[in-house]
């Protein structure tokens, strides 16, 4: 959607994974509503949806990780196999990497302002929303427009996601998990955080994004008892074929031990290696991640919380 004026230009991308469609419907719920203002849009709005095969059947991915593939050894893979003679047998996923290589092409080419990037997931466990980003100041203070805890250096654990593929651009990037999988409430919280990206990229100001303060304050008031940064310092990898099960009862930052049993795999026990919070507790079959530990920090940069006052104040 282009706006009656020039100015910056949002990426919200939702179903990236197959088996997370809160962001994609939140997505189908505020794009009408932006169209109705578009008169008072300063910039542009794009909508993507990611994964559309494996939305459609369900599943985290079809043959693999949509969001792990954005390397250039492998976006190069994935575009050989589409343009090849059929010696290398194509997959589902190289048929996404290539249309949303397209529309990245056609962001690029229309922006008529900075870019920023909002990437909706979900995650298998309940328990809690929560944001990622860079740690650049710009990044810091787009992903701290949404006021939940943000996990710091998520992305250096995790090789070929998209929203650092776009960092390379230049572009503003954040992540949102807005709970879990098929919870009612990741719709709202999702959609809430489409209209805080809409007001801290700058697309409309508070007076045409009302819901953008009521997101806020909903928000804020529901994770106002968890710290408001945490700092990511365990990933527990997981390959085809370690049998990993998580325990059951595990929930997004609740608080674990030291040689606490988190889950176990082939060869028995897996223990949490240091105390800490647990984030995103593996309860689905596909995935790369059986756990992540999380600890809390006692600073937050300014930058942060700058953007949190003014936006209590202001979005």
């Amino acid at each position: 959607m282009e706006g009656a004026s020039p100015g910056p230009l949002l990426l919200c991308v939702g179903g990236v994974h197959g088996n997370e469609p809160a962001g994609v419907r939140a997505l189908e719920m505020a794009v009408p509503l932006l169209r109705s203002r578009r008169t008072r849009v300063a910039g542009d709005f794009v909508a993507v949806v990611g994964n559309v095969q494996a939305l459609a059947a369900g599943r985290r991915y079809l043959a693999y990780d949509l969001n792990r593939v954005w390397t250039e050894s492998r976006i190069g893979e994935a575009v050989a196999r589409t343009e090849g003679d059929g010696r290398a047998a194509r997959r589902p996923e190289d048929h996404e990497v290539v249309r949303m290589l397209a529309v990245l092409e056609e962001v690029a080419a229309r922006a008529r302002g900075p870019v920023h990037v909002l990437d909706l997931h979900t995650t298998s466990s309940g328990g809690g929303a929560f944001s990622t980003s860079a740690t650049t100041p710009r990044h810091r203070r787009f992903g701290g427009a949404i006021p939940v805890p943000m996990v710091q250096h998520l992305n250096h654990k995790l090789q070929g996601t998209l929203t650092t593929y776009l960092d390379r651009f230049g572009y503003t990037t954040a992540v949102f998990e807005s709970g879990q999988h098929r919870e009612p409430a990741a719709v709202d919280r999702a959609l809430g955080a489409i209209w805080l990206a809409v007001r801290a990229s700058g697309l409309l100001g508070a007076a045409d994004a009302p819901e953008a303060a009521a997101a806020y304050r909903e928000l804020q008031d529901e994770w106002l008892h968890l710290p408001r940064v945490v700092e990511l310092t365990y990933r527990h990898p997981i390959a085809e074929g370690d049998g990993y099960l998580t325990n059951p009862g595990f929930r997004n930052f609740q608080p674990v031990r030291a040689g606490e049993v988190i889950g176990r795999d082939r060869n028995g026990d897996v223990v949490a290696p240091r105390s800490g919070r647990i984030l995103m507790p593996l309860y689905q079959q596909l995935g790369e991640d059986g756990f992540f530990v999380v600890n809390d920090t006692v600073e937050m940069e300014a930058e942060t919380r700058s953007v949190v006052c003014v936006g209590a104040e202001t979005i």
